[in-house]
């Protein structure tokens, strides 16, 4: 099995991998979310002192999520406007923290 790079830029490579007759058995990308969860960690960060005494907050900014990550949640589950109940608890599960922009429950 071979491989080769379709595309590639600083935040993501696309890959097609090949049999031994030469035909494409998978094109999968990758994407590196380095930035993605820096800025999220900032964003966090920064909240948590601008919340002091600001109790009209109803509706805030929670998360960001790399679009290939979201895309693929959407066609498996739905929208969040669909499925707010799945859009809930994954925003909440413990693994996903990483994507909050914020703290607390959703």
């Amino acid at each position: 099995m071979t491989t080769k790079t379709l595309s590639e830029t600083t935040d993501k490579k696309t890959v097609a991998q090949f049999d031994d007759k030469g035909f494409v058995t998978d094109i999968f990308s990758v994407h590196k979310a380095d930035k993605l969860l820096q800025a999220n960690r900032d964003k966090r960060n920064a909240e948590q002192q601008s919340m002091i005494g600001n109790t009209q907050r109803h509706m805030k900014h929670v998360a960001d999520i790399p679009q290939a990550l979201y895309w693929d949640l959407v066609k498996k589950h739905g929208t969040p406007r669909d499925n707010p109940r799945f859009w809930k608890a994954w925003l909440n599960d413990y693994d996903n923290r990483f994507f909050r922009t914020s703290e607390g429950a959703v």
